[in-house]
């Protein structure tokens, strides 16, 4: 049997998000949730020779929302749209035919971000079309990466709306997926995401996607420096019934 078909059976329909920050250069000290250039370039590499195929998160959450299986598919997305994706992840996913997803905060584009003080500055705006056109498609992320559930509803659907109509906007594309700032959600913060058009909400719970799963609080895995190897393959392969439930902030 082959690793893919091996695969096919081993993740039961489950699918993987591999949920990135920072890309980083190898010589630059590291800090949480920031990944060196060469080791994002040697995750990718062995999630690809264990047989995940990569694909657009648009088409990994088409296929979760239609019931369909979605064992050995795996979506890219970079969180906050920091300069180092644009500086060291860009080219290499280009060149590499890979898709993938880039969240910008709308409201906080070219600054450092004061939600994660060791960061780089997040993307400018022209930066952000760049990578839509080398094949970036865009995600939800909010307007000012605020925790949702401490906000009001009023608040909440501003931040959710705004972020949506700008990304569709500068993607030329409807923006309908979203991912939690902090994965923070709870059972109103999904009720909004709902209404505010999004189809999906991505918690930053470590876990896979399954169609059974509810679109509005499905996991993602969140990367680091310290995967590789048969560290990394066992976080990749870990069956979806071991993994906790989704968090949702009370």
């Amino acid at each position: 049997m082959t690793i893919s078909g091996f695969l096919q059976r081993r993740l039961t329909e489950s699918g993987v998000v591999l949920a990135y920050h920072d890309i980083i250069d190898d010589s630059a000290p590291v800090y949480p949730y920031a990944v060196r250039e060469s080791t994002f370039r040697a995750q990718i590499s062995l999630a690809r020779r264990l047989g995940f195929e990569f694909i657009p998160l648009s088409s990994l959450v088409d296929a979760l929302l239609a019931g369909a299986s979605v064992s050995g598919k795996a979506a890219l997305l970079f969180d906050d749209a920091l300069r180092g994706v644009h500086l060291r992840a860009m080219s290499y996913l280009l060149e590499e035919s890979i898709p993938w997803s880039l969240l910008p905060v709308v409201d906080r584009l070219g600054v450092f971000p004061d939600w994660w003080e060791p960061a780089d500055r997040t993307m400018t705006l022209e930066e952000i079309l760049e990578a839509v056109d080398s094949g970036a498609q865009l995600c939800g992320h909010t307007a000012t990466h605020p925790s949702l559930p401490t906000l009001d509803d009023a608040s909440i659907l501003m931040e959710l709306e705004y972020s949506r109509e700008k990304l569709s906007t500068w993607g030329n594309h409807e923006v309908l997926d979203m991912c939690y700032p902090f994965g923070h959600q709870d059972a109103r913060v999904r009720q909004l995401t709902r209404k505010a058009g999004y189809r999906s909400g991505w918690s930053f719970t470590n876990g896979r996607c399954h169609p059974a799963d509810d679109p509005f609080s499905l996991a993602r895995m969140a990367m680091r420096e310290d995967m590789s190897g048969v560290r990394l393959a066992k976080f990749l392969l870990r069956p979806r019934w071991t993994w906790p439930a989704v968090e949702e902030l009370s």
